[in-house]
């Protein structure tokens, strides 16, 4: 029996330790792949092509008039014809002649639309003209429609360093830096709004990428910029009145939004005018808001519970009510509406004692009711936990045994609270 034990206990202690082993060799992966980053293929595997092998000899005629034929072809669009002569000059010559040469190829190569072969020509042309702009033009712009932004990212850099107040540049770069993920995003389009001073759409663009980057409101200043430069794009006003409401500049929304409401009615104009009344303490005109919200989407049961919050706040718990009610039409067992339900009896509570001296009793038979509609809310799994909650809040406020034997028969009868019958 005692061998037997052993020969268990070192099992255990060898299966023990393989699984340590192998969780280490887990975490030693998931380590090294979570900073592993994919590598991107910019060049083609190989620059050589047919020209190499067939032009590998001396240039037997004058590179002048073997251009000039390469340059006649091209001129009337013979862009067959053209291109053994114009290889042949760029292979031959690294002079002037030789980079007329390639920003020719690199034209006919896409011009024809042969994509591999246009490649080749733009990055055999760099590694021996690095800062030709015509190459990274159309790298660039190759790049981009192969879905490779990093690879589109260094030519662009190129481009706007030669020609820094290009403003077609400019706005791919930014472009390609915001789908990397890259800051320099808002440096680059920053310099678009500057030389595109009346352009809407390009502050509207900066403010998106300062909100992506910064926290979002963060372009709040370019969302409002945007908007006054053109008031009857309801893009830019809508992008700049949500700014101004994730910013808590509440007042600076309502312009926007009155003009929206007017001219372009919508459901997100109306939520979201409502919230910045609601932040405003201006209920009713919160109130009106959503009850067009219920008109254009009759169920909308949130909306409706927005309605009965605002009339809570204003203290008209019958109107509160009628909204909770309404909700739970529209959505049957909706955890939040049984919420709503039982704050609104608690809020009535604060008010009546407000109102009226005494009667503790009776303010705890009103929070028993809260109690009992958060019960509800707990059929709802959504809403369990919070229901859970609430009911621990105010569990300590219901009547107690003694309270109960203290105030037999005593129902609610307080007229405060008579919106309750």
């Amino acid at each position: 029996m005692r061998r037997s034990t052993i020969s268990v206990f070192i099992s255990m202690f060898l299966f023990s330790m393989l699984m340590y082993v192998n969780t280490a060799y887990a975490q030693f992966e998931e380590d090294i792949f979570d900073d592993y980053v994919e590598e991107v293929q910019c060049e083609p595997e190989s620059l050589q092509t047919v020209y190499d092998v067939r032009y590998a000899g001396e240039l037997d005629k004058d590179i002048r008039l073997v251009y000039n034929f390469g340059y006649e072809y091209y001129k009337n669009k013979s862009y067959d014809e053209a291109l053994p002569y114009l290889w042949q000059v760029y292979l031959k010559n690294e002079g002037k002649y030789g980079r007329a040469a390639i920003r020719k190829l690199v034209n006919i190569y896409y011009t024809k639309q042969q994509v591999d072969s246009t490649l080749i020509v733009c990055y055999r042309g760099l590694q021996r003209y690095p800062e030709m702009a015509t190459l990274h033009h159309y790298a660039g712009i190759l790049q981009v429609k192969l879905g490779k932004p990093t690879c589109a990212i260094n030519h662009y850099e190129k481009l706007v360093k030669y020609d820094s107040t290009n403003v077609s540049y400019l706005q791919k770069l930014a472009e390609l830096y915001f789908q990397t993920d890259n800051e320099k995003a808002i440096d680059i389009q920053q310099k678009v709004v500057d030389l595109k001073e009346n352009d809407a759409e390009a502050s509207s663009i900066l403010a998106t990428m300062k909100d992506k980057f910064l926290g979002s409101g963060a372009g709040l200043k370019d969302y409002e910029e945007s908007w006054k430069r053109d008031k009857q794009n309801w893009d830019a006003a809508y992008s700049f009145a949500k700014a101004a409401v994730q910013n808590g500049q509440y007042k600076k929304a309502l312009e926007p939004l009155d003009m929206l409401v007017q001219n372009n009615p919508s459901v997100k104009t109306y939520e979201l005018r409502a919230t910045t009344h609601e932040n405003l303490n201006q209920n009713s005109n919160a109130i009106n808001d959503l009850k067009q919200v219920v008109n254009m989407e009759p169920d909308n049961a949130k909306a409706m519970l927005d309605i009965a919050n605002n009339y809570k706040l204003i203290s008209n718990f019958s109107n509160a009510r009628y909204w909770v009610n309404k909700a739970l039409r529209a959505k049957p067992g909706y955890g939040a509406a049984y919420i709503m339900m039982g704050e609104i009896y608690e809020a009535s509570v604060s008010y009546c004692q407000d109102q009226v001296e005494g009667h503790k009793f009776q303010h705890k038979l009103v929070y028993e009711l809260a109690y009992k509609e958060y019960e509800k809310a707990k059929n709802d799994p959504s809403y369990r936990s919070k229901a859970s909650q609430r009911q621990t809040y105010v569990k300590p406020l219901m009547p107690t045994q003694e309270d109960r034997f203290m105030h037999q028969g005593e129902n609610i009868t307080l007229d405060c609270y008579s919106w309750i019958k």
